[in-house]
């Protein structure tokens, strides 16, 4: 029996491993057979980094466009800038990236807030993104405290109803239902137009007179005009706020004083001798 020369044999199990390393590497390589092939960048090459355009932040889209969000960290997809995640405090409700995390998260239940009418409301807060300012109750200062489009309609006490007569001194305006029937006169209307029963702002004083000869007229002249005084009745607008309407003022040759929020009658009355003096100021046709 032959012995083995033990040169020769570690001379055979060197060749093998070396033969055995050049089949591995070629199948790495994808059998090529080279030597230290540069591995392939499937994005782009940004300062000698290979990177994702379209998931990179740092270069979102293109090499060194930098997404920022305020109040925040970014995220990129597919190219475009996006909100990652909001800084505490701050939650991103309009999905915009250019504002990033505009909300305040903090929301305090009850505290005063601006209504989309102008009133001062109440805060509520269902979630930082979902705040809503309860508007307040409605009440006498013509003015739409509770956002609904109208200044305190059917709001007891904010209105004064003016009866209209008529009788041996002409036309007369009350807020006595017993006065209007008084004395030989006629009720023509009751609750005729309606005044302001507050001095809100944009009002002024609606004042009752009477002349030498026993006719009324009805003012916003502190002075009556130079006739007597009898009253103040209530506060007419100097302006078509809350759904008021014009008051026209008429006068006759007779000294008869003639008011109406009907254009109609207006009319009408001019045609009948009467001339028109002017809008003294602007009432409500309901309570």
């Amino acid at each position: 029996m032959m012995r083995s020369d033990p040169a020769i044999v570690f001379v055979y199990l060197f060749a093998s491993a070396i033969a055995g390393c050049a089949q591995a590497g070629d199948s790495q390589r994808g059998g090529d057979g080279g030597l230290g092939d540069a591995p392939t960048c499937t994005g782009s090459v940004c300062s000698e980094r290979c990177v994702d355009p379209d998931s990179d932040p740092m270069n979102c889209g293109g090499c060194g466009r930098t997404c920022v969000i305020p109040n925040g960290a970014a995220s990129c997809d597919e190219g475009s800038c996006g909100v990652g995640a909001c800084t505490s405090g701050f939650a991103d409700c309009d999905g915009d990236p250019e504002n990033g995390c505009e909300r305040s998260a903090a929301c305090a239940s009850g505290e005063s807030c601006t209504t989309s009418c102008g009133t001062i409301g109440s805060l509520a807060c269902s979630s930082a993104c979902e705040t809503t300012c309860a508007p307040p109750a409605e009440i006498c200062n013509l003015a739409d405290d509770d956002c609904d489009g109208s200044c305190e309609v059917g709001l007891a006490g904010c209105r004064i109803g003016i009866h209209r007569s008529n009788g041996p001194n002409g036309h007369f305006y009350t807020a006595s239902a017993t006065e209007a029937a008084c004395c030989g006169m006629h009720v023509e209307s009751h609750n005729f137009f309606y005044l302001s029963a507050v001095a809100a702002d944009g009002t002024q004083p609606f004042i009752r007179c009477i002349t030498g000869d026993g006719h009324h007229l009805y003012t916003t002249d502190t002075a009556c005009e130079g006739v007597g005084y009898e009253g103040q009745v209530g506060f007419i607008l100097r302006e078509p706020r809350c759904g008021a309407e014009p008051l026209y003022r008429l006068r006759h040759a007779n000294g008869d004083h003639f008011y109406t929020v009907s254009a109609p009658e207006r009319d009408s009355a001019i045609a009948g001798g009467y001339a028109l003096v002017g809008t003294i100021g602007y009432v409500f046709r309901a309570p």
